[in-house]
């Protein structure tokens, strides 16, 4: 296909223009190329239907059920001050049009305890959730606290599953949702923030089948009073609709594209962003449950090298977890990954005898794989040192502890004096290339503000992980500050270590609008 640029260039002007304007009253008068599809004045282009009770109905029932459905629908769903109004009961809205490629502007205000969401061609769903909702760990799977605009029933740990960042305003304040559908790829702005990046949004009725090419939009009703309003649609041509599938799936190599998750420790232990889970937990027995500061580990306002940061107070159990899906992608055929944080300690001076481990990626057992930064437990100053430690037979056969096994047989990088201190921060970065990959060369590389510190190389760094079971640990045995801690889905080079290590705002910067950055 030959490349439109005049439409390419539209769909640029439609990414970078702010679309929804915080307006106090409803807008009847759409953006240009848009329309209206709720007139503010009645109910007329709407019905009502639930269609979770009548998908498993057929015949005389169905038509029964659907009948109702509508003849109710007007008793929970009012016209107010130009608003689009339910009570938290009945049939969801549904629009009499259906709709294929469009971009869907609309804004919501809704209550404590409701939930609700945005069905797009007739399938669930651009989740509404009240935020404050605590995570239940007999519910893994259902985080509100993550906050709304993702695909709520897409498979979890898939992508667009979990919003990217939390954009999420007060209750009892208008959001403004921006949503475009193209085939079964779906982007989602919550308050001008990026929540989904062209996630396949899951066809909830057949898994086994992608969306329908066309729908209606229906907007849900679940146990709380919503309000809509400023209901505007664009139909997304052809030409564009081409151009937008293609763009997606050119792999970007900046920065931004390749960030998988980014935590700030500003304002709690979860990540500000991420492109799988970005709920912090910890681990108690056999479930991982969500992670709150303790005083072991706090969330300090300002003492941070942007902002605030964790401080691991002593040597302890509180141990932050982060999950694999979607951050670390570990896989048993190629791994590459690079991982980010800034330090502020004196290890000579804070931590506590034996080793110290900032952070750990770990599997389903050591003797399968075992990657971590680490501070000596002996020597004086303290060597830090970076490891890949791959299946044991492999850098252990003989069975003999890390200890005793000389250092430059060690598959690890060592610096013997690193350049830590209480009063300045240290940023440090390493890599895993080519991990599992029989035709390439695997390696790993640690960077120590911004400069090559040393590579591992010449081993077989095989590992036998389930991925289920991968966790991103932090703060085994060490004391002291952290913060900004980031992963990217690729090996980075040394020019965009650099680069990161000179960022005035951190991390944020590099996907944040100046809003966000602002809060």
């Amino acid at each position: 296909m030959t490349r439109n640029f005049a439409s390419l260039a539209m769909v640029i002007a439609v990414i970078l223009s702010p679309l929804i304007t915080c307006a106090a009253e409803p807008d009847l008068n759409p953006p240009e190329g848009f329309r209206a599809i709720f007139n503010a004045q009645d109910l007329s282009g709407w019905y009502g239907l639930n269609p979770h009770l009548v998908t498993k109905l057929s015949g005389e029932k169905k038509e029964a059920s659907l009948k109702a459905q509508r003849e109710e629908f007007s008793q929970h769903w009012r016209i107010e001050n130009g608003e689009l109004v339910n009570n938290g009961h009945g049939p969801y809205a549904t629009s009499e049009e259906e709709f294929g490629d469009i971009e869907f502007l609309i804004e919501y205000k809704t209550i404590a305890k409701a939930d609700s969401g945005i069905y797009l061609r007739g399938i669930p769903q651009v989740q509404i959730w009240d935020w404050h909702q605590t995570f239940d760990p007999k519910r893994p799977t259902r985080k509100p606290h993550l906050g709304s605009g993702a695909l709520f029933n897409n498979t979890p740990g898939n992508s667009g599953r979990d919003p990217l960042v939390f954009a999420d305003n007060p209750l009892g304040e208008w959001n403004q949702v921006r949503i475009r559908q193209v085939s079964d790829r779906t982007w989602v702005w919550l308050n001008d923030c990026l929540v989904v990046d062209g996630a396949v949004m899951e066809n909830y009725w057949d898994r086994d089948q992608s969306l329908p090419a066309t729908g209606p939009i229906m907007l849900q009703t679940h146990g709380g009073e919503i309000r809509w309003r400023n209901l505007f649609v664009r139909d997304i041509p052809a030409d564009e609709a081409d151009e937008i599938l293609q763009a997606s799936e050119e792999k970007k190599s900046d920065l931004s594209n390749s960030l998988t998750l980014h935590a700030s420790f500003d304002q709690g232990l979860d990540a500000d962003f991420s492109r799988g889970d970005r709920t912090c937990y910890v681990r108690a027995g056999k479930q991982l449950h969500r992670a709150k500061p303790t005083e072991e580990g706090k969330i300090e306002s300002e003492s941070g090298r942007y902002g605030g940061s964790l401080h691991f107070t002593k040597k302890g159990r509180f141990q932050p977890i982060f999950t694999n899906s979607g951050v670390l992608d570990y896989n048993g055929k190629e791994w590459n990954s690079t991982v980010s944080a800034w330090l502020r300690l004196d290890p000579d001076k804070d931590l506590e005898p034996g080793y110290c481990d900032p952070i750990q990626i770990v599997g389903d057992s050591g003797d399968k794989g075992f990657i971590f930064l680490e501070f000596s437990k002996d020597e004086t100053p303290r060597y830090f040192r970076y490891a890949i430690r791959p299946l044991s037979s492999i850098w252990n056969p003989n069975n003999v502890s890390w200890a005793d096994i000389p250092f430059d047989e060690r598959p690890m990088v060592q610096v013997e004096k690193p350049s830590f201190s209480r009063e300045s921060w240290t940023h440090v970065v390493f890599t895993l290339e080519n991990i599992n990959n029989r035709n390439a060369k695997p390696s790993g590389r640690l960077y120590l503000n911004g400069k090559l510190m040393g590579s591992i190389e010449d081993w077989d760094l095989t590992f036998d992980w389930d991925p289920a079971s991968v966790l991103m640990v932090l703060g085994a045995s060490y004391v002291g500050h952290m913060d900004d801690l980031a992963v990217f889905d690729r090996v980075l080079n040394g020019e965009e270590v650099e680069h990161l290590y000179g960022l005035e705002e951190g991390v944020k910067e590099l996907y944040a609008p100046k809003t966000m950055q602002a809060k």
